[in-house]
């Protein structure tokens, strides 16, 4: 038994939900920085993903190539791409985490050290 061939096609459905979800996901992320609940280091991070998708829906012909170099169905290679994307994202604020987490003992200590110091001034007899 061989494999079935992989479609060459890519419907007119699965581009306008490509494109509504890029548009959609751009302005949730760009109304987050405005209101500043995002900032714009990781905002940037989502807004290529978006771009990518927007892509993908303007040209389809780029999932379709991508899809026959790996032999991957459509929906197997959004999974294995979306699948990454998450695992650069999850990297990338553990590298954040461990960085704030570094700077919070750093913090920590400089303020236990400032309290020492302030007890011991105004332990002294005038």
């Amino acid at each position: 038994m061989s494999a079935a061939p992989l479609p060459t096609v890519f419907y007119t459905s699965h581009r306008v939900a490509l494109l509504i979800l890029s548009l959609l996901l751009m302005g949730v992320v760009l109304e987050m920085v405005r209101r500043s609940y995002l900032k714009e280091k990781y905002a940037i991070l989502w807004l290529l993903a978006s771009f990518s998708v927007l892509m993908c829906g303007v040209f389809p012909s780029i999932i379709i190539r991508f899809s026959a170099i790996f032999s991957f169905q459509y929906i197997t290679l959004v999974f294995v791409v979306s699948f990454l994307f998450l695992l650069v994202l999850v990297l990338a604020f553990s590298i954040s985490i461990s960085k704030l987490s570094e700077r919070t003992k750093q913090l920590a200590q400089e303020v236990a050290l400032l309290n020492e110091r302030l007890a011991r001034v105004d332990s002294k007899p005038e």
